[in-house]
């Protein structure tokens, strides 16, 4: 019964900026899990084949003090005995282009960047094991130790000079497992990777080896450094070799035997410093600048940052499509909320089973909705807007209000013994009558 109009549409332009906004937040949230997904990966070196993510545990296991490198935090070096820190760099001059194919990311051998100053510098701090790399990426990715999975020999002249190993040589024992007991313990490395110990460098010599074979050698690069050890095959550390034969025994023995004092042991996996060294002075200011803000914006935090962004763009994404843009309050909302509220109500009366109840609120509304129009929200006058209105219309056309008057009456009355046809034959007379009613009045 109520009539029922279509909205113009409206607010387009507030829809355009809105799916802006949502396309900014979308893209941005995109752009910071390219960029600063680098902590992702870092994470997934560790845990892969060739990495440092069981040594810890291990040590923990057997009562040896550890701790691993956390970019978070920044422990003092005196707290070490010594640091364990595995190269994944054949240059640390230069960073490596980042892979585009999935045959660049299979043969690739750098697999964590690190500057040849930070390296230098980690080395003046405490005592040292280093690890030399020996797999490209695809043993991480594939969990084969294939020799194609090899770095070749000869790509490690470039890393050699820079850790002043000039003139070593490095030997590959075949595809095969290569033994050797040291410590107590059965050490077997598969593709086995070793100095040899026949042209070692000046200052350097061989602490772990069989035959012409050295696994571990020490070096001292400067007289008031501490010593350095360099180890061939980082396979008897790392996941893929630790489970291996005994390695994990040998583990434990070599490094309590190489550490200096009783300090924990630090597995340094990080390219960047993360140790500090211990100030004489009892008070120590820290300044805190705009660097102390920046953390919140590296890794783990940019994973947070980008997910905020995404979120917030499928918030914005869903209220604009299930509730439309934002209405203006005007004349014609307001019109349009009432209506609503009348469509409700009349919902309800039809549910209940009363619809001459319904039918009489209808009428009323649209009656004083016409004399609303006619004498405004605020006549002045005591009269019932019902009756002023009717007056209106038999001033102008007295047989045209009459039938109207009593058709109306009839409808608003409610009478209970109404039948449902009869009620519809009058609502019919009505709406005709009121056709004529809102062409001469209905836009005054």
């Amino acid at each position: 019964m109520a009539e029922t109009t279509t909205p113009e549409p409206h607010g387009k332009d507030q829809s355009g900026g809105l799916m802006t906004i949502v396309l900014t937040l979308l893209v941005g949230g995109v752009l910071l899990l390219a960029l600063f997904g680098s902590g992702g990966r870092d994470r997934n070196l560790d845990r892969a084949p060739a990495g440092l993510e069981g040594l810890g545990p291990w040590l923990s296991q057997n009562d040896v003090a550890n701790r691993v490198s956390n970019t978070r935090l920044r422990p003092e070096v005196e707290l070490f005995s010594l640091r364990v820190l595995p190269l994944y760099d054949l240059d640390m001059n230069s960073y490596s282009p980042t892979p585009e194919t999935d045959a660049e990311h299979l043969n690739n051998a750098n697999l964590r960047d690190i500057s040849l100053g930070n390296f230098n510098e980690k080395l003046t701090d405490i005592r040292s094991v280093v690890l030399l790399p020996k797999w490209r990426n695809a043993i991480n990715e594939l969990g084969i130790a294939h020799d194609q999975s090899l770095i070749p020999v000869d790509d490690f002249d470039t890393l050699l000079r820079q850790l002043n190993l000039s003139g070593i040589r490095l030997l590959r024992d075949g595809p095969r497992f290569t033994h050797m007991i040291s410590f107590g313990a059965d050490v077997s490395v598969f593709q086995g990777q070793f100095f040899d110990s026949r042209y070692l460098p000046q200052g350097c010599k061989s602490v772990v080896s069989t035959g012409k074979y050295a696994l571990v050698i020490s070096c001292r690069r400067n007289n008031n450094g501490p010593l350095v050890y360099f180890m061939s095959d980082p396979d008897v550390l790392n996941n893929h070799g630790l489970a291996l034969a005994q390695n994990a025994e040998f583990a434990v023995s070599l490094l309590t035997r190489l550490r200096n004092g009783d300090g924990e042991i630090y597995i340094d996996r990080s390219p960047y410093i993360l140790t500090l060294q211990e100030r004489s002075e009892e008070y120590q200011d820290y300044d805190r600048g705009s660097e102390e803000a920046s953390r919140f914006f590296t890794y783990p935090f940019t994973m947070f940052w980008a997910v905020l962004l995404i979120v917030l763009a499928m918030l914005f994404w869903r209220g604009a499509r299930r509730f439309g843009p934002l209405e203006q309050v005007t004349q014609k909302s307001r019109e349009q909320s009432k209506r609503a509220a009348i469509e409700a109500k009349a919902r309800l009366l039809r549910l209940s089973g009363n619809d001459g109840r319904m039918v009489a609120d209808f009428v009323s509304a649209q009656i004083e909705d016409l004399a609303r129009r006619n004498f405004g929200p605020a006549t002045g006058s005591s009269a019932p807007p019902q009756e002023r209105f009717l007056a209106l219309i038999a001033r102008r056309d007295a047989k045209l209000a009459q039938e109207f008057s009593r058709t109306t009456s009839i409808l608003l009355a409610n009478d209970p013994e109404m039948t449902p046809h009869q009620r519809q034959r009058y609502l019919t007379t009505y709406h005709s009558l009121l056709k004529k009613v809102m062409h001469d009045h209905g836009s005054h």
